[in-house]
Protein backbone atom coordinates (compact mmCIF):
# COMPACT_ATOMS: atom_id res chain seq x y z
CA UNK A 1 0.00 0.00 0.00
CA UNK A 2 1.71 3.97 -0.69
CA UNK A 3 2.04 5.77 2.20
CA UNK A 4 -1.10 6.12 3.75
CA UNK A 5 -3.19 9.08 5.11
CA UNK A 6 -5.52 8.17 8.18
CA UNK A 7 -8.63 10.73 8.41
CA UNK A 8 -10.43 11.47 11.84
CA UNK A 9 -13.87 11.96 12.29
CA UNK A 10 -15.81 12.04 15.45
CA UNK A 11 -18.04 13.59 18.41
CA UNK A 12 -15.80 13.76 20.90
CA UNK A 13 -14.93 17.04 20.37
CA UNK A 14 -11.73 18.82 22.10
CA UNK A 15 -12.48 19.93 25.56
CA UNK A 16 -11.95 15.98 26.66
CA UNK A 17 -8.77 14.04 26.34
CA UNK A 18 -10.35 11.45 23.88
CA UNK A 19 -8.80 12.59 20.69
CA UNK A 20 -5.51 13.32 21.98
CA UNK A 21 -5.74 9.27 23.18
CA UNK A 22 -6.79 8.08 19.92
CA UNK A 23 -4.03 9.90 18.20
CA UNK A 24 -1.54 8.31 20.69
CA UNK A 25 -2.95 5.20 20.43
CA UNK A 26 -1.93 5.35 16.56
CA UNK A 27 1.37 6.59 16.73
CA UNK A 28 2.50 4.08 19.74
CA UNK A 29 1.37 1.44 16.54
CA UNK A 30 3.68 3.92 13.60
CA UNK A 31 5.18 6.60 14.69
CA UNK A 32 5.39 7.69 11.16
CA UNK A 33 1.72 7.67 10.72
CA UNK A 34 -0.01 11.16 9.11
CA UNK A 35 -2.95 11.96 10.70
CA UNK A 36 -5.79 14.60 9.71
CA UNK A 37 -8.62 15.66 11.47
CA UNK A 38 -12.13 15.78 9.39
CA UNK A 39 -14.07 16.98 12.81
CA UNK A 40 -14.41 16.19 16.13
CA UNK A 41 -17.40 18.59 16.57
CA UNK A 42 -20.10 15.77 15.34
CA UNK A 43 -23.17 16.72 17.51
CA UNK A 44 -22.79 13.81 20.12
CA UNK A 45 -24.43 10.12 19.25
CA UNK A 46 -25.68 11.86 15.89
CA UNK A 47 -24.90 9.56 13.84
CA UNK A 48 -26.83 10.95 10.49
CA UNK A 49 -24.81 14.50 11.10
CA UNK A 50 -21.50 12.12 11.00
CA UNK A 51 -22.52 9.84 7.93
CA UNK A 52 -23.50 13.02 6.21
CA UNK A 53 -20.00 14.93 7.63
CA UNK A 54 -18.21 12.44 6.24
CA UNK A 55 -20.07 11.93 2.72
CA UNK A 56 -19.29 15.85 2.90
CA UNK A 57 -15.36 15.35 3.03
CA UNK A 58 -14.50 12.18 1.95
CA UNK A 59 -13.02 12.89 -1.37
CA UNK A 60 -11.24 15.92 -0.44
CA UNK A 61 -8.57 12.79 0.92
CA UNK A 62 -5.84 11.01 -1.49
CA UNK A 63 -6.65 7.16 -2.91
CA UNK A 64 -5.33 4.81 -0.30
CA UNK A 65 -6.63 7.07 2.48
CA UNK A 66 -8.48 5.10 6.08
CA UNK A 67 -10.82 6.72 7.63
CA UNK A 68 -11.42 6.38 11.36
CA UNK A 69 -14.80 7.39 12.44
CA UNK A 70 -16.41 6.65 15.87
CA UNK A 71 -19.91 8.31 16.23
CA UNK A 72 -20.50 5.66 18.61
CA UNK A 73 -23.79 5.90 21.21
CA UNK A 74 -23.66 1.87 21.23
CA UNK A 75 -20.55 1.55 22.10
CA UNK A 76 -19.96 -1.52 24.56
CA UNK A 77 -22.97 -3.40 23.03
CA UNK A 78 -23.81 -5.73 20.51
CA UNK A 79 -22.67 -3.65 17.35
CA UNK A 80 -19.84 -5.13 15.27
CA UNK A 81 -16.45 -3.14 14.48
CA UNK A 82 -16.24 -2.88 10.90
CA UNK A 83 -13.85 -2.20 7.97
CA UNK A 84 -15.89 -1.03 4.65
CA UNK A 85 -13.64 -1.81 1.52
CA UNK A 86 -14.10 1.16 -1.28
CA UNK A 87 -11.54 0.77 -4.44
CA UNK A 88 -8.96 2.42 -3.23
CA UNK A 89 -10.61 3.56 0.35
CA UNK A 90 -11.19 2.11 3.94
CA UNK A 91 -13.56 3.05 6.67
CA UNK A 92 -13.16 2.04 10.07
CA UNK A 93 -15.76 2.79 12.79
CA UNK A 94 -18.98 0.92 14.38
CA UNK A 95 -21.86 -0.88 12.37
CA UNK A 96 -24.45 1.40 13.24
CA UNK A 97 -24.93 3.22 10.47
CA UNK A 98 -22.35 5.71 10.15
CA UNK A 99 -21.10 4.50 6.70
CA UNK A 100 -24.58 5.03 4.98
CA UNK A 101 -23.98 7.40 3.03
CA UNK A 102 -21.09 6.07 1.20
CA UNK A 103 -22.57 2.51 0.95
CA UNK A 104 -25.42 4.48 -1.11
CA UNK A 105 -22.95 7.00 -3.43
CA UNK A 106 -19.82 4.55 -4.26
CA UNK A 107 -18.79 1.25 -4.77
CA UNK A 108 -18.25 -1.04 -1.88
CA UNK A 109 -16.12 -3.78 -2.52
CA UNK A 110 -16.81 -5.18 0.98
CA UNK A 111 -17.70 -5.18 4.14
CA UNK A 112 -15.49 -6.51 7.24
CA UNK A 113 -16.87 -7.68 10.43
CA UNK A 114 -13.64 -6.92 12.87
CA UNK A 115 -12.70 -10.16 14.76
CA UNK A 116 -9.23 -10.81 15.02
CA UNK A 117 -8.46 -9.33 18.49
CA UNK A 118 -5.11 -9.77 19.13
CA UNK A 119 -4.56 -6.69 16.81
CA UNK A 120 -6.75 -4.80 19.61
CA UNK A 121 -5.03 -2.45 22.70
CA UNK A 122 -4.78 -4.14 25.72
CA UNK A 123 -6.99 -4.36 27.87
CA UNK A 124 -10.03 -3.37 25.83
CA UNK A 125 -11.99 -0.90 27.82
CA UNK A 126 -16.25 -1.38 27.57
CA UNK A 127 -16.54 2.62 26.96
CA UNK A 128 -13.14 3.59 24.62
CA UNK A 129 -13.82 1.26 21.40
CA UNK A 130 -11.71 4.41 19.13
CA UNK A 131 -8.88 3.82 21.07
CA UNK A 132 -8.31 0.31 21.88
CA UNK A 133 -10.15 -1.51 18.41
CA UNK A 134 -10.75 0.79 15.70
CA UNK A 135 -7.41 3.30 16.08
CA UNK A 136 -4.87 0.09 16.43
CA UNK A 137 -6.65 -1.91 13.38
CA UNK A 138 -6.35 1.33 11.47
CA UNK A 139 -2.64 2.00 12.29
CA UNK A 140 -2.18 -1.41 11.38
CA UNK A 141 -3.94 -1.46 7.70
CA UNK A 142 -1.57 1.61 7.46
CA UNK A 143 1.12 -0.40 8.01
CA UNK A 144 0.08 -2.85 4.71
CA UNK A 145 -1.78 -5.31 6.74
CA UNK A 146 -5.06 -6.46 4.40
CA UNK A 147 -8.35 -6.14 5.31
CA UNK A 148 -8.78 -9.82 5.16
CA UNK A 149 -6.95 -10.26 8.12
CA UNK A 150 -9.03 -8.71 10.54
CA UNK A 151 -12.43 -10.66 9.82
CA UNK A 152 -14.64 -11.95 7.40
CA UNK A 153 -17.26 -10.26 4.97
CA UNK A 154 -20.57 -9.74 6.06
CA UNK A 155 -23.58 -8.56 4.08
CA UNK A 156 -26.11 -7.65 7.42
CA UNK A 157 -24.44 -4.49 7.54
CA UNK A 158 -26.57 -1.58 9.28
CA UNK A 159 -27.56 1.24 7.16
CA UNK A 160 -29.91 3.77 8.25
CA UNK A 161 -32.43 5.93 6.50
CA UNK A 162 -30.71 8.45 4.48
CA UNK A 163 -32.34 10.95 1.34
CA UNK A 164 -31.80 10.41 -1.92
CA UNK A 165 -31.79 13.25 -4.40
CA UNK A 166 -33.57 12.17 -7.38
CA UNK A 167 -35.71 13.18 -10.63
CA UNK A 168 -39.11 13.42 -10.40
CA UNK A 169 -41.00 13.28 -14.18
CA UNK A 170 -39.67 16.01 -16.48
CA UNK A 171 -39.33 18.77 -14.26
CA UNK A 172 -37.81 18.64 -10.73
CA UNK A 173 -35.19 16.97 -8.59
CA UNK A 174 -36.21 16.59 -5.10
CA UNK A 175 -34.10 17.20 -1.96
CA UNK A 176 -33.63 17.65 1.24
CA UNK A 177 -31.96 20.06 3.75
CA UNK A 178 -29.16 17.70 5.53
CA UNK A 179 -26.84 20.04 7.68
CA UNK A 180 -26.37 23.39 8.98
CA UNK A 181 -22.94 24.90 8.97
CA UNK A 182 -21.28 27.02 11.23
CA UNK A 183 -22.09 30.56 8.57
CA UNK A 184 -25.94 29.25 8.49
CA UNK A 185 -25.64 27.60 4.72
CA UNK A 186 -28.29 24.78 4.10
CA UNK A 187 -26.30 22.16 2.84
CA UNK A 188 -29.00 19.65 0.81
CA UNK A 189 -28.05 16.54 -0.40
CA UNK A 190 -28.78 16.96 -3.87
CA UNK A 191 -25.33 16.24 -6.11
CA UNK A 192 -23.57 17.85 -8.80
CA UNK A 193 -24.47 14.97 -10.83
CA UNK A 194 -27.60 14.63 -10.14
CA UNK A 195 -28.20 18.21 -11.40
CA UNK A 196 -25.86 17.86 -14.57
CA UNK A 197 -28.18 14.70 -15.40
CA UNK A 198 -31.38 17.06 -15.31
CA UNK A 199 -29.77 19.52 -17.09
CA UNK A 200 -28.93 17.15 -19.42
CA UNK A 201 -32.29 15.98 -19.81
CA UNK A 202 -34.42 19.03 -20.14
CA UNK A 203 -32.15 21.20 -21.92
CA UNK A 204 -32.15 23.82 -19.68
CA UNK A 205 -29.17 25.75 -18.24
CA UNK A 206 -30.85 28.32 -15.60
CA UNK A 207 -32.62 26.45 -12.61
CA UNK A 208 -34.08 27.66 -9.30
CA UNK A 209 -34.46 26.04 -5.66
CA UNK A 210 -37.65 25.60 -4.03
CA UNK A 211 -37.44 25.65 -0.19
CA UNK A 212 -40.21 27.64 2.27
CA UNK A 213 -41.95 29.07 0.34
CA UNK A 214 -39.42 30.67 -1.84
CA UNK A 215 -38.16 30.76 -5.17
CA UNK A 216 -34.16 31.23 -4.88
CA UNK A 217 -31.96 31.15 -8.27
CA UNK A 218 -28.96 28.69 -8.86
CA UNK A 219 -26.05 30.97 -9.74
CA UNK A 220 -22.67 30.30 -10.03
CA UNK A 221 -19.62 31.98 -8.24
CA UNK A 222 -19.29 32.69 -4.49
CA UNK A 223 -21.14 33.80 -1.89
CA UNK A 224 -21.02 37.48 -2.78
CA UNK A 225 -23.98 37.98 -4.81
CA UNK A 226 -25.96 40.54 -5.04
CA UNK A 227 -29.22 39.19 -4.05
CA UNK A 228 -30.14 38.51 -0.60
CA UNK A 229 -31.03 34.43 -0.75
CA UNK A 230 -29.09 32.47 -3.82
CA UNK A 231 -28.40 28.56 -4.09
CA UNK A 232 -24.82 27.55 -5.34
CA UNK A 233 -22.88 24.15 -5.91
CA UNK A 234 -20.79 24.41 -3.36
CA UNK A 235 -17.28 22.78 -2.83
CA UNK A 236 -18.71 19.16 -1.56
CA UNK A 237 -20.59 19.07 -5.10
CA UNK A 238 -23.93 19.80 -3.17
CA UNK A 239 -26.56 22.50 -3.86
CA UNK A 240 -26.25 24.74 -0.91
CA UNK A 241 -28.78 27.41 0.13
CA UNK A 242 -26.36 30.61 1.26
CA UNK A 243 -26.85 34.53 2.25
CA UNK A 244 -24.13 37.13 1.19
CA UNK A 245 -22.40 37.89 4.85
CA UNK A 246 -25.03 36.35 6.55
CA UNK A 247 -27.51 33.47 8.12
CA UNK A 248 -29.61 31.94 5.42
CA UNK A 249 -30.59 30.10 8.04
CA UNK A 250 -32.03 32.71 9.40
CA UNK A 251 -33.22 34.41 7.24
CA UNK A 252 -35.87 31.83 6.23
CA UNK A 253 -36.40 30.26 9.67
CA UNK A 254 -34.80 26.90 9.44
CA UNK A 255 -33.34 25.54 12.14
CA UNK A 256 -32.68 21.89 11.72
CA UNK A 257 -32.37 19.52 9.00
CA UNK A 258 -35.04 17.59 7.16
CA UNK A 259 -36.77 20.31 5.28
CA UNK A 260 -37.69 19.38 1.44
CA UNK A 261 -35.96 21.04 -1.59
CA UNK A 262 -36.68 20.83 -4.83
CA UNK A 263 -34.48 22.40 -7.87
CA UNK A 264 -36.82 22.93 -11.25
CA UNK A 265 -35.58 24.45 -14.51
CA UNK A 266 -36.27 28.22 -15.32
Amino acid sequence: MPETMIALLTDFGCDDPWVGSVKSALLSIDPALRTVDITHSVPPHDVFAGAFTLFRAYRDFPPWSIYLCVVDPGVGGARRPIIVVAADRYFIGPDNGLFSFIYQHTEVDRVVAITADHYFRRPVSDTFHARDVFAPVAAWMAKGIESSKFGDPVEDYVKIPIPVDKVVGDTLIKGEVCALDRFGNLITNIRVETLAGFAEQSGKKRFKVLLAGQELPLVSGGYIQDRPLFALVNSSGLVEIAASSRSASEALGITSRGREVGVMAV
